[in-house]
């Protein structure tokens, strides 16, 4: 009966994440934003917006469903910005650290 009851849980969460996934709209809406913001005195969107948001770049931007999940992932020069996570309609956004 336990067992039961936590595959019931289980596939309620999953279903619960599949139907408020965030599309690739609201990713790129996001992205925007997080790019947007400004740190140590400039504005990174701006600095950027050529290279990732322009019509030549379509390469620079990509969209992956995962099912329950969504990814979203930006680069410039083939070094990778930001990656986003969306699960549940709310992202989880990270900038990789310089090597």
């Amino acid at each position: 009966m336990k067992t039961l009851l936590i595959l019931l849980l289980a596939a309620a969460l999953a279903a619960g994440g599949y139907l408020t996934r965030p599309d690739e709209k609201a990713h790129e809406a996001n992205a925007e934003t997080q790019l947007s913001s400004t740190r140590g005195g400039f504005d990174i969107g701006e600095l950027i917006a050529d290279k990732v948001f322009g019509a030549s770049s379509k390469d620079g931007r990509k969209f992956e469903d995962l099912f329950v999940a969504t990814k979203y992932t930006v680069k410039a020069d083939n070094a990778v910005i930001m990656e986003c996570l969306g699960l549940y309609a709310q992202f989880l956004c990270s900038q990789p650290e310089k090597k």
